[in-house]
């Protein structure tokens, strides 16, 4: 067998719509010898090549689909229990209870001002020490005992879950979640097509060698169901560890985008003041973030709140544009202190901590 029946053959076997293909197609596979072995390569390898082309359009499909809320909710609690995980387990304090019936009581009067009140919120608190907040889809949200032990006041607390219930609200996540899955699956679209390019040169190459097709990828059930909005709890413990811990992984890695982040902010400060408390509390407490080790990425604390001041300044001189608009008075806002479970939880903290 030359060289050119050789680059004659895959080309045949890339382009298909090539003049001549057929006939050599034909004459390859019914001739012995290495040429046939070769053509038998090429035929065994054009499955793999349909099946990368057909998962080409179960991402297309991923990636025009509307996901549902009974998806948002069911990953939204695989996403909570990972955090829950990695934040040490819900706190186990003497004064739990008492901590999560108040944190629930402020953060439902919070989301009760939003514009998705009625789906169910769940707040609770982290055993992790580390200063950090973390929400997932469907109306999950937590703070860390370490959070709680920076805190000065209520108004400022109401502003970490506000900015929590923001990201719910605005669909961050699943926008990213969306991504993610669209990518993943784009991505072993491609590793099947290499792999079969790669199979083909082997087999080519080795003209004797017993060549193995490809198995069928194993995401491809996965990200066919998905596309046709499957109920997400049916998917299996496996795929969905496996999409829950991607996810998470890659959020933490790169965070929200920055302009979620800011759009979060914004909305918090928005609801804090409707439910009564004072925005200008949760810019003070953004100071008391780390520049580092949050569990995702944000941006510099001080351009969050350079843009949040200027956002209150317009606000205060906001008129309203008619008559059904009632403008929230940021003169009767409130700086409430601690109270209760939450006093004693930041007082324990802190002599912990000394």
């Amino acid at each position: 067998m030359n060289r050119r029946q050789m680059n004659l053959l895959v080309a045949c076997w890339m382009l298909s719509a090539l003049p001549g293909c057929a006939q050599f197609h034909r004459f390859a596979s019914n001739s012995g010898g290495t040429l046939g072995k070769v053509s038998q390569v090429v035929k065994d390898n054009e499955k793999s090549f349909q099946r990368a082309n057909e998962m080409k359009k179960d991402c297309e499909a991923l990636k025009a689909r509307t996901i549902s809320f009974e998806e948002e909710t069911a990953f939204g609690g695989a996403v909570s229990v990972n955090w829950v995980s990695k934040g040490g387990g819900l706190t186990n304090r003497s004064e739990a209870r008492a901590l999560h019936m108040q944190l629930n009581k402020i953060g439902k009067n919070l989301a009760a001002q939003s514009s998705r009140p009625n789906i169910p919120w769940t707040f609770g608190v982290l055993q992790s020490e580390g200063v950090n907040a973390v929400s997932g889809p469907g109306g999950y949200v937590f703070v860390s005992e370490g959070l709680l032990a920076q805190l000065d006041n209520e108004a400022q607390l109401a502003g970490v879950l506000a900015h929590e219930i923001a990201h719910i609200t605005g669909k961050h996540a699943m926008r990213e979640y969306h991504t993610y899955l669209v990518d993943q699956c784009e991505d072993a679209a491609s590793d099947e097509t290499k792999k079969a390019v790669m199979n083909t040169g082997v087999g080519i190459g080795k003209a004797l060698g017993l060549i193995q097709q490809l198995p069928p990828g194993e995401l491809r059930n996965l990200f066919q169901r998905l596309a046709a909005n499957a109920d997400f709890n049916t998917l299996g413990k496996e795929a969905i560890k496996a999409i829950t811990n991607g996810f998470v992984a890659s959020l933490t890695e790169k965070g929200f985008d920055t302009e979620d982040e800011y759009a979060a902010d914004l909305e918090a400060v928005e609801l804090m003041a409707a439910a009564g408390y004072s925005p200008e509390e949760y810019v003070a407490f953004l100071s008391k973030l780390p520049d580092k080790g949050l569990s995702t990425e944000h941006p510099r604390k001080e351009k969050r709140q350079e843009r949040l001041r200027k956002h209150l300044a317009k606000w205060s001189g906001r008129a309203p544009n008619n008559e059904f608009t009632t403008p929230v008075d940021l003169s009767q806002t409130k700086v409430v202190p601690l109270r209760d479970a939450l006093q004693t939880e930041r007082t324990g903290t802190a002599a912990r901590g000394n």
